[in-house]
């Protein structure tokens, strides 16, 4: 009798919870006002949601300056939380005049962007190592100087633009993601393409690896490698620039289009897939 009354309660109680995991709504009063504010707990993570944008910038101190109307500063969250920054509103922000958000900050090494929010910065920032994760049709647009190695994650329509120098870069896009990318300089480069996912790619790049499958795009004829090896179980054209060398496996009905003149080691070239030199 006692289980069957705890069971009732907790379904009784169920439609609750859901209705409170809801956020109210409001509108902006349309009075811009800024106002900023120190981060005292450390932080070397950041997750940023609910549709805002932000700007990141390095500095001495970790601080933010807010601009949005009046009445949503109260509702728009810079909170630290066992060491990682979280970014969000309170409420759900139907209209804004304007919301922007400018973080300063020491250093980072994973960023997190979901719901359609968008990241980018004036400057450019150096930076050891980084981890990015873009969810739910987020946006970046950002210039990085990386010491070491970055890591790229896009999912569901998540795309934008960068402009990177990196001794390693790892780009891994799912579900109609989109990415431009401008590589200044790299040693080591690699790629992975699924689910009609879409990149295009120019600068310079020692040796490059790339994944493509599911009707994904791989646009990389401006990519200056000197060395690639490209697998492709795919539907969709490949463009791929090598000087010296490229080692390729095909199976779908790809026609991949090779610039640069490279010598080419055929492993394997299946279904009704093609290699066409430029």
């Amino acid at each position: 009798m006692r289980a069957f009354i705890i069971i009732i309660v907790i379904l009784l109680g169920f439609p609750y919870n859901i209705q409170g995991q809801k956020k109210d709504k409001i509108k902006g009063n349309k009075e811009v006002i800024s106002i900023s504010k120190e981060i005292k707990e450390p932080f070397e993570k950041i997750e940023i949601s609910d549709d805002i944008t932000v700007e990141l910038q390095r500095g001495f101190k970790n601080s933010y300056v807010l601009t949005t109307d009046q009445n949503l500063i109260e509702e728009v969250a810079v909170d630290v939380e066992n060491e990682v920054l979280k970014i969000y509103t309170k409420s759900k922000i139907t209209k804004s005049k304007k919301l922007n958000l400018i973080i300063t900050l020491e250093s980072i090494n994973s960023l997190i962007v979901n719901d359609n929010s968008f990241v980018k910065n004036s400057k450019n920032l150096e930076i050891d190592y980084l981890n990015i994760v873009l969810n739910n049709s987020s946006k970046i647009d950002l210039d990085l100087d990386i010491a070491e190695k970055i890591e790229i994650y896009l999912n569901d329509n998540a795309g934008g633009k960068l402009i990177l120098n990196a001794e390693q870069i790892l780009i891994n896009m799912k579900n109609r993601s989109d990415l431009k990318a401008k590589l200044k300089k790299c040693k080591n480069l690699e790629i992975s393409l699924e689910n009609s996912a879409g990149i295009k790619l120019d600068g310079d790049v020692d040796k490059s690896l790339y994944n493509v499958k599911g009707s994904s795009n791989l646009d990389a004829k401006k990519l200056k490698t000197r060395s690639a090896f490209l697998h492709s179980k795919n539907r969709s054209d490949i463009f791929v620039n090598a000087s010296k060398s490229i080692v390729i496996e095909a199976e779908g009905r790809s026609k991949i289009f090779v610039y640069g003149n490279p010598d080419i080691d055929l492993k394997g070239l299946t279904d009704k897939s093609r290699i066409i030199k430029k």
